[in-house]
């Protein structure tokens, strides 16, 4: 099968096969091999179970206009003593904005996340998901095990408020995009145009239908508003992005689960700095400031401060 000879070529570093090298960090690496039609080859150490829930998910999510990847072939192998899982996938054009979007930009971006959106929910009552995690009770086992700091406060304030906990414990429950931000969609855009991609589909939640919205205008408009710009709270138009949404949004019950993606990367991350004997005390501040800034805002924008 060429996928597999594919795959070989780039473990044997076949100089015969052109590829690219997109990604090397951790236990994952991502290939796009340069052929007249291109493809990705991901390769991630870590549990494999997951990989036929992918292939069907992203198989309806993809559907007609192709707004996220198809996986074309996957495997599971053992290399040295640890288990891979290594997939093939239709490569997906455009590349991040560079900038904050504008107008016509961001209207494109919510409307393409609304299709994920709908396509996720139904999704949800079709294929098996006791697997993915629920976001609440996942937050709420990394807040028992961070010490205190911005972030655990932050963290406590959101877990006691009512609505919160009324939004968060809906019935209905449908699978949730977790980390919508900048480098994960893709754009290419003509005179004309506006094409809106998804490179990739985790991590995946279980929550409230707010929570994407929520999670989108969270992680993606904030927080790229303030890694280009600090002090670009006012690019941040959070009722123009509101408007974008095909369906009427609860701009309070919007603000509240907009502080769930800032506290539960927050979460994450002091955890993986505290086990970290090495960490470097300004590389810590300069990743929970954004963070901090973005839970900041939200509660500004809300009067919750």
């Amino acid at each position: 099968m060429e996928y597999q000879q594919n795959i070989e070529a780039v473990f044997r570093e076949d100089q015969s096969l052109p590829y690219t090298i997109l990604y090397d960090k951790g236990n994952t690496k991502v290939y796009r091999i340069d052929t007249p039609n291109p493809i990705i080859i991901r390769v991630a150490e870590g549990d494999t179970s997951s990989h036929q829930f992918q292939a069907a998910l992203l198989e309806e999510l993809a559907a007609q206009d192709e707004l996220t990847a198809r996986i074309l072939y996957w495997e599971i192998r053992e290399i040295g003593d640890k288990p891979y899982g290594i997939q093939v996938q239709t490569y997906i054009p455009g590349k991040p904005l560079g900038h904050y979007p504008n107008k016509e930009q961001s209207k494109a971006i919510v409307g393409a996340i609304y299709n994920l959106h709908k396509r996720l929910c139904i999704a949800s009552s079709r294929l098996e998901i006791s697997s993915i995690p629920d976001i609440h009770k996942t937050v709420q086992q990394l807040y028992s095990l961070v010490d205190n700091c911005p972030i655990k406060a932050a963290a406590t304030k959101l877990l006691e408020q009512k609505r919160y906990l009324e939004l968060i414990s809906q019935t209905e429950q449908c699978i949730i995009h977790g980390d919508l931000w900048y480098k994960n969609i893709h754009i290419e855009q003509t005179q004309n145009e506006i094409d809106v991609r998804l490179v990739d589909i985790d991590p995946l939640i279980l929550g409230p239908k707010i929570l994407q919205p929520a999670i989108l205008f969270s992680s993606y408009f904030l927080l790229t508003a303030l890694t280009i710009d600090p002090n670009a709270q006012e690019i941040f138009d959070l009722d123009g992005l509101l408007s974008y949404w095909p369906e009427p949004l609860n701009k309070k019950d919007v603000l509240l689960m907009m502080q769930l993606f800032p506290v539960g990367v927050g979460l994450l991350k002091e955890i993986r700095f505290s086990q970290d004997p090495h960490t470097n005390p300004e590389i810590h501040r300069s990743a929970m400031e954004p963070l901090e800034r973005s839970i900041q805002i939200i509660c500004e924008i809300s009067g919750m401060t």
